[in-house]
């Protein structure tokens, strides 16, 4: 009976057949098989993904349709691309997986839904049956787990590969089977187990290209798993009534259609608050987005990475603890609002190694978005939207559109009514969107965030009647668009704007026949006007005719009209009906069939110049660290008590700086033109060395972190309050220092709290280079004790702070205490590159974040590493994890604190 059940779910799921097998059951103990099919089996996105069938009339890559080959009649084309948008939209689902492994990481995963169902257990046998081909490069399939969060089915870690197959290098289809045993549970990193197959760097980081189907999971039966195949069941049934767009029919998410720009607002730029007057700039920068961009039409208000991972916050926490709260958030969304740009929030799925909420991420997110009135939320890594987020978000708030960063599979533009076009590949010329053919009400955003020109990605949304995704401050990397770009952006988009309910509808014809090679143009018939979006690749003006409209009505009540939209201008209606115009790179044509029409166009028409595009944008202050002040000197021969004396020193700072997508500073005298090996944030998985050196000394500096005893003296001398007290000394029940934590260093301080402090003692903050000869000395060790890690020598691994003199054996050359672990420590180092200001950290602390390689990376660190701490606002640059010790400058010191020579 087993076999049975189990060959009619095969069935119904590959075939998308509307069947209805015999009741499905296993009695317990008997195996189980899962079967291939996308309602059991979870591709990467980029990586690997569904080899979708196809009718092979027309080329495409996946995500575009090409245009018409040389001679192809168009009328031909079209009809072919109207045969795969029915294809795709009534296809059964797909049975095979194309893996283009890039060096990095290519996984094809049990569906998380599904996996949790089928529970597996530490030290459970089971085997799985695959046929594969190797089509190019690394031949060898590798076959491990994910640990996955048991609410959000976010990934908690991973088993690492525990086994392999090879495949012969012959390009024909092989069998394989693969016996598995479960590793033991892991209690450190906890969660469920979830099979996944494919290739990774840690194994091998050899490019390779490969597929695979047919794959199915065999194991022991159970009630849990008897569910798992119920579920695979009514996945089968949607399936076999086509693609559900009912999503593109609710008035509430209407608004996805006309949201062409959105813009990536990194809450840590200067130019949406200003630290200073303690206000969010809403006004100030949609102006200013008016002036460069034509202005826009959502925003994604980003909060947590690259910060996560310092404390113990989650996502969530990081949106409770900027400027003024959720109370301010729902704020500034209204002043959005009032000017008509709606408000994106960020989910980040792999954020299990922080703070746990008490609801799961689906019911945080919705409680989120109803507490500040957001209308979307950005899927961050993701290419699916969870079964649960739609029904558990529209319980709180309706209207919320979900925009995965991930291509989706066609399935899911059900749940994602918009997603990312980021980094797709393209054609020579202009190509279809082939989810927006598909369902035209989807919007696609074109993002490549690394370039510096983004003419191609205007060209593709213009052509397509799409959309653009405007990133500049990535992560802390300013990369702004060039002026050209902003041009014509903001040339294109109000026309874009315009005619939104005719680049919604599926009156759509693409590639319609030019009169010249290198032009090419897409059409969308309306009830009102007629648009023809023009691209031109020759390289240089058309003056020659371009296109052959169809014949003008002449009614004299009536009589059609011809625009220019790019130009704002009317045409004279031509007899021949041969359309000449000037064409540069684009061009916009509306033929007006009525008064409705002229009212369309008219906005367009002879529009006010805008001023250039500013020049300074493109420009960065350089990452020149603030002057440090001198303190009164003190006697080298007599230091104050618990401070200890450096020499003056030459050292070299070898460090090495994860990027993460932020980057850091430059090396000192590092030449204008190869300062972006330092400061930009690609590739974001690569480490930059910084190798300098630097004179400093002699100095005096604390033996030991400053501790919440020694800041409740300088609170009850000076009275100090800070401007903003939200998250200081937090953890001080009722503002007053524990009797316990008296000798644990002081945490929940940020930088001018810091700094208060080392003020009212007659000290200062130590700069990088001081910091770095105090814990290293002169001979370059990566530990304070010596060459190799040692966890009894620092606090890297607890649960909290521990005392400043805990770990005597961990001490650096010149006796101070924590140089690694315990807490990270503020360092004399305020950088601002004009968008972004940062400080460095040091030590490492006694958290780690774990099961996300988007993390800080936490635990006690060496000598020869540092942290890039981005700077927003005083309530969230304090931290459970960030201390602080003092220096002083000495009498008789030469002023050679920052008396820096190079290589």
């Amino acid at each position: 009976m087993l076999k049975q059940a189990t060959w009619w779910i095969a069935a119904g799921l590959l075939a998308g057949a509307a069947v209805v097998p015999p009741a499905l059951s296993a009695p317990e103990g008997l195996p189980l098989t899962v079967p291939f099919s996308p309602a059991a089996w979870l591709p990467d996105g980029g990586d690997a993904r569904w080899l979708r069938p196809e009718p092979g009339e027309l080329e495409t890559n996946g995500f575009y349709l090409r245009a018409p080959k040389p001679g192809q009649a168009h009328a031909a084309w079209l009809a072919a691309a109207h045969r795969l948008r029915a294809f795709d939209r009534t296809a059964p689902p797909p049975t095979t997986v194309r893996v283009a492994f890039g060096g990095v990481r290519a996984w094809t995963r049990v569906q998380p839904e599904v996996g949790r169902l089928l529970h597996l257990q530490p030290g459970e046998a089971l085997v799985v049956r695959l046929e594969a081909r190797w089509l190019s490069g690394n031949p060898e399939i590798c076959f491990a787990l994910d640990y996955l969060d048991p609410q959000t089915f976010a990934q908690k870690g991973w088993s690492g590969v525990l086994t392999t197959a090879r495949l012969p290098q012959d390009g024909e289809w092989h069998p394989l089977e693969v016996a598995l045993t479960l590793p033991p549970d892991n209690p450190r990193i906890g969660g469920w187990a979830n099979l996944i197959v494919g290739q990774d760097a840690t194994r091998d980081a050899t490019p390779g290209q490969w597929e695979m189907r047919g794959a199915t999971l065999h194991l022991a039966g159970s009630p849990g798993r008897r569910q798992a195949l119920r579920v695979l069941q009514a996945a089968a049934d949607r399936a076999a009534h086509g693609l559900d767009r009912s999503i593109y029919d609710r008035p509430d998410l209407a608004w996805g259609a006309r949201n062409f720009a959105c813009y990536f607002l990194f809450l840590y730029d200067t130019a949406i608050y200003d630290r200073q007057a303690r206000r969010y700039r809403v006004e100030a920068f949609l102006d200013e987005m008016e002036r460069e961009f034509g202005g826009v039409d959502s925003v994604v208000l980003w909060q947590a990475y690259p910060r996560i991972g310092v404390d113990q916050r989650n996502q969530f926490d990081f949106y409770r603890d900027l400027p003024g709260g959720l109370a301010g958030l729902k704020e500034v969304t209204a002043r959005f609002h009032r000017r008509g740009v709606r408000v994106f929030i960020d989910y980040n799925p792999w954020d299990t190694g922080t703070r746990r909420e008490e609801v799961t991420d689906a019911e945080a997110l919705g409680r989120l978005v109803r507490a500040i009135g957001a209308d979307g939320i950005f899927l961050d890594t993701m290419v699916a939207a969870p079964d649960a987020l739609r029904p558990t978000v529209d319980r709180y708030r309706r209207g919320v559109l979900f925009e995965p960063e991930g291509s989706p599979e066609i399935a899911q533009i059900s749940a994602c009514s918009a997603s990312w076009a980021q980094w797709l590949p393209t054609y020579p010329e202009p190509g279809v969107l082939r989810l927006k053919w598909l369902e035209p009400r989807h919007m696609q955003h074109q993002i490549r965030r690394w370039d510096r020109s983004h003419a191609e990605e205007i060209v593709q949304a213009f052509f397509n009647g799409s959309g653009m995704l405007i990133w500049e401050n990535v992560f802390g990397t300013h990369n702004p668009w060039n002026v050209e770009d902003r041009a014509t952006w903001r040339q294109a988009v109000p026309i874009l704007r315009a005619f939104w309910r005719e680049l919604a509808s599926e009156a759509w014809e693409p590639f319609l026949p030019t009169l010249s090679e290198g032009v090419f143009a897409s059409r969308w018939i309306g009830r009102h006007a007629t648009l023809y979006l023009l691209v031109n690749q020759t390289g240089k003006p058309i003056t020659t005719p371009i296109l052959q409209l169809p014949a003008l009505a002449r009614s004299r009540k009536s009589p059609e009209r011809v625009f220019d939209l790019w130009r704002g201008v009317e045409i004279p209606a031509p007899p021949d009906g041969l359309l000449s115009m000037p064409l540069e790179q684009l061009g916009a044509v509306a033929v007006v069939h009525d008064a409705a029409g002229l009212r369309q166009v008219q906005p367009l028409l002879n529009r006010r110049p805008l001023p250039p595009p500013s020049q300074a944008r493109m420009l960065a202050r350089p990452h020149d660290p603030r002057p440090v002040p001198r303190t009164p000197p003190a006697d080298p021969d007599n230091p104050p008590p618990g401070m200890v004396l450096v020499p003056r020193a030459t050292i070299r700072l070898r460090l090495s700086h994860e990027r993460r997508e932020c980057g850091c500073y430059p090396d000192p005298g590092t030449p204008a033109a190869r300062q972006d090996e330092f400061t930009f944030g690609a590739a974001w998985n690569s480490e930059l060395t910084h190798d300098y050196l630097a004179t400093v000394g002699p100095f005096l500096i604390d033996e030991c972190l400053v501790t919440n005893g020694e800041y409740e003296a300088f609170l009850k001398a000076t009275g100090y309050r800070p401007a903003e007290r939200r998250n200081f000394l937090k953890h001080w029940p009722g503002g007053r220092c524990p009797a316990a934590l008296r000798d644990h260093p002081v945490v929940y301080v940020d930088l001018e709290d810091a700094q208060a402090y080392a003020r009212w003692a007659g000290k200062r903050l130590p700069t990088e280079a001081e910091w770095q000869l105090a814990g290293q000395g002169t001979d370059g060790r990566p530990w304070p004790w010596g060459t190799e890690p040692d966890p009894a020598r620092a606090n890297g691994q607890g649960k909290g702070t521990t005392p400043v003199r805990a770990f005597p054996a961990g001490r650096s050359p010149y006796g101070c205490y924590d140089m690694a672990g315990n807490v990270w420590q503020w360092t004399e180092s305020e950088r601002d590159d004009g968008h972004t200001r940062y400080a460095i950290l040091r030590g490492g602390s006694y958290f780690s974040a774990e099961g996300s390689v988007w993390y800080v990376r936490g635990g006690a660190q060496p000598l020869t590493r540092h942290a890039k701490f981005l700077l927003l606002y005083l309530g969230l640059d304090r931290c459970a994890t960030i201390g602080f010790r003092c220096v002083k400058d000495v009498s008789g010191q030469e002023d050679a604190t920052d008396d820096r020579t190079y290589d």
